[in-house]
């Protein structure tokens, strides 16, 4: 595998990940940088074999995929355990696990090519706060039940589906996110068990809208 960027895709990268970076008010490292480029690498390198993201360029998948998943920065503090649930190319939970060194991320993916990227991606970034689990949902163990801070997923699943699927994983007083188009607005429920959720708008680059619903469990 080619481990490097060229010199102009290097320069894209950190350009557009420090700038929108700082938009989210979050600075990062040197360290935080190279991992990033290593994750691009490795996510372009796997993405014809296993169809992980529609971006064919490193630019695409920072403006698109990465500073999106930074927008959930905000809500994690330190010490928090958390699960991104179907995290197929790793969004949002490997840019948090980069981001968040005093977090905890367990990256649940069912499909194994994609949990085998995830692992590649987790080894070669060195990120010692993420883990990855293989298998379906309803199949995971009854001991991560109340397990987490906060469970998130990325356009995955309906916002009622997210809810019924993954409520039981979150402990109480902790967050559901779910990581939606405009139309989340339509999808954002009460639940039973739940606060009223909040809804929180933003823009990526070319102003493409962008929405989290979140839930806090009572």
């Amino acid at each position: 595998m080619n481990s490097d960027l060229s010199s102009s895709a290097r320069h894209a990268v950190a350009r557009a990940l420090g700038n929108g970076a700082l938009r989210l008010h979050i600075q990062l490292t040197p360290e935080q940088l190279s991992a990033f480029e290593t994750y691009v690498t490795t996510l372009l390198f796997w993405r014809a074999r296993l169809s992980l993201t529609g971006a064919s360029t490193a630019a695409d998948v920072v403006r698109s995929h990465i500073l999106d998943s930074l927008a959930v920065v905000q809500h994690i503090a330190i010490g928090s355990k958390l699960m991104d649930l179907g995290s197929g190319a790793g969004f949002p939970g490997v840019p948090l696990a980069i981001v968040c060194p005093h977090a905890s991320i367990t990256l649940v993916e069912s499909r194994r090519k994609r949990a085998n990227f995830l692992r590649e991606v987790v080894r070669r970034c060195g990120l010692a706060n993420a883990s990855v689990t293989e298998g379906r949902v309803e199949d995971l163990p009854p001991q991560v039940a109340g397990a987490f801070d906060l469970v998130v997923s990325r356009a995955l699943w309906s916002v009622p589906d997210f809810l019924r699927i993954a409520s039981r994983f979150l402990r109480s007083g902790g967050l559901l996110i779910a990581m939606k188009g405009p139309r989340g607005l339509d999808e954002a429920i009460s639940a039973p068990g739940f606060w009223a959720p909040e809804t929180i708008t933003y823009n990526l680059e070319g102003g493409i809208p962008r929405m989290l619903v979140v839930y806090r469990k009572h």
